[in-house]
């Protein structure tokens, strides 16, 4: 058991001035691909753990007036990414979504997204370029005594910015109980 931690040690311990950088991205190095990434940008806060073995855990905090906002996701690892996505020339898409109820709900491929707001900015993983990645959007906001239930496919692409409006047409429609309405109020 000490061999085996004192091989790990070496590894996970090891300087970088040990190593040479393989650049990969242009600007980007191996080191940006896995470990711990802490970010400060304003207001917000990004952790982020994992990356090339196992999934890329990440939490953001952003100071809100009304206290922090705290979005936790988990992206696939580099090894395991269902679309086995080459590291070099690839680039991150980013997705805008719109919806009448800031405190709806979103669901990118079965997983929840933990974010608020009427207007929510999100970025992907790196994607390799020429690539489509189909993605499933699932929303649930309140609109009146409604509740609406919307699905949307979109494709991704490396460098590209996608919009959805989440705006009820289409939407499957559920009436709130008098009671949920009373407390949302």
């Amino acid at each position: 058991m000490r061999q085996v931690f004192a091989i790990f040690a070496l590894i996970a311990f090891t300087p970088a001035s040990f190593a040479q950088d393989v650049f990969w991205a242009p600007g980007t190095t191996t080191e940006q691909l896995g470990g711990i990434v802490f970010m400060r940008d304003g207001g917000q806060t990004t952790l982020s753990i994992g990356g090339i073995l196992f999934g890329r855990r990440v939490k953001q905090t952003e100071r809100t007036p009304v206290g922090p906002v705290v979005t936790r996701f988990v992206l696939p690892s580099a090894l395991h990414s269902p679309y086995n996505v080459p590291l070099p020339g690839s680039e991150p898409a980013s997705l805008q979504l719109e919806m009448p109820d800031q405190f709806g709900i979103i669901y990118i491929d079965g997983e929840l997204v933990r974010s608020h707001g009427k207007s929510r900015q999100l970025a992907t993983q790196p994607l390799a370029p020429g690539k489509e990645y189909p993605v499933k959007l699932r929303a649930a906001f309140a609109v009146g005594n409604q509740l609406l239930i919307q699905e949307k496919m979109i494709l991704l692409r490396a460098g590209h910015s996608v919009r959805v409006n989440f705006d009820g047409q289409q939407a499957v429609a559920v009436t709130l109980p008098t009671a949920v309405r009373q407390a949302s109020k």
